[in-house]
């Protein structure tokens, strides 16, 4: 037991122990801030390539997403239009490392994927915002639902009920409103005929409006059916 060494003999295992655990941890640190320099296939075109952690995030494991960036960089392909590849796998999940996808200095990567042009580019982002809008308004639906079925299981005074339904109704009201915006502002966005990702994120957008118009639909039924009930 280490208490009962001789005080010569304590002094030197603290300090070979201490050496050890400096020793682990400079290793550690290295292994995670080291590069990784691939070669990066895109169609006929060879990149040869360094993945480095970004400064911001010293410290931490090379990723996926971090290939990506790299690869986004090299060869003008946007992240979410990349299909990366190894040895038949796709690299799919961002958030693993290139260590446990088995990637190490001088492997080959292929890359699918091909290049916005700068119309699609500003297309895709106004997309984007409208779809980022929609998912906040998803949230509070989510909230109000959760709040109507609370009185109709009946864990909210009837009084409070009554007072409560005619505020559900408005901001559903209110909900309805910002979606039906959202489908106005699709539909008078102009996409070129040939930009079919473009198209298919507006598609994609308007299905997902849909869902919410008809959820907001149930909603106020369901409170208006509420509100009946109460009244009776």
């Amino acid at each position: 037991c280490f208490r009962f060494l001789p005080m010569k003999q304590r002094s030197r295992f603290l300090y070979r122990y201490r050496c050890a655990v400096d020793t682990f941890f400079e290793k550690k640190t290295f292994k995670m801030a080291a590069s990784v320099k691939l070669t990066l296939v895109h169609g006929s075109q060879k990149h040869h390539i360094d993945v480095c952690v970004p400064e911001d995030e010293a410290n931490s494991a090379l990723r996926v997403e971090h290939l990506a960036l790299v690869a986004w960089k090299a060869t003008g392909v946007p992240v979410q239009n990349q299909r990366l590849i190894y040895k038949g796998k796709s690299l799919k999940d961002p958030e693993k490392t290139l260590e446990e996808m088995g990637l190490k200095d001088g492997v080959k990567v292929m890359m699918i994927g091909k290049k916005h042009n700068p119309e699609e580019e500003a297309e895709l982002r106004s997309l984007e915002e409208v779809d980022r809008a929609q998912e906040e308004v998803e949230k509070k639906l989510a909230v109000i639902s959760d709040e109507l079925e609370g009185m109709e299981k009946g864990f909210l005074e009837e009084a409070l009920v009554t007072e409560a339904l005619p505020k559900l109704e408005r901001r559903i009201g209110m909900s309805t409103e910002e979606l039906m915006k959202m489908l106005e502002k699709l539909d008078s966005t102009i996409i070129q005929e040939d930009h079919n990702d473009a198209k298919k994120k507006r598609k994609s957008v308007v299905q997902r409006i849909q869902v919410l118009l008809d959820r907001c639909d149930n909603l106020l039924t369901r409170t208006r059916q509420l509100k009946t009930k109460s009244t009776l």
